[in-house]
C-alpha cells in the first residue's frame, strides 16, 4: 500500500538563528494520509512528527 498526503504538510519552528542548527520543527496540524485512487478516505493520520533540521 502506498499512501500520500491529502493536503500539503506544513512545519513550524522558532529558530534561534539562521541557518538552522538542530532546531526542532513540528506539524502545524495533523496530516491525513490517503490512497491515490481513493483521496476521500483517510487511511491514517500523522498526529506528531518532530523534525530536527541541521546540525547533528
Amino acid at each position: 500500500m502506498t499512501l500520500q498526503t491529502r493536503d500539503s504538510t506544513r512545519l513550524i519552528a522558532t529558530l534561534a538563528r539562521y541557518l538552522p542548527r538542530g532546531d526542532l520543527y513540528r506539524l502545524v496540524e495533523p496530516v491525513d494520509l490517503v490512497q491515490a485512487d481513493d483521496p476521500d478516505t483517510t487511511i491514517a493520520t500523522i498526529e506528531k512528527f518532530p523534525v530536527k533540521v541541521g546540525g547533528l
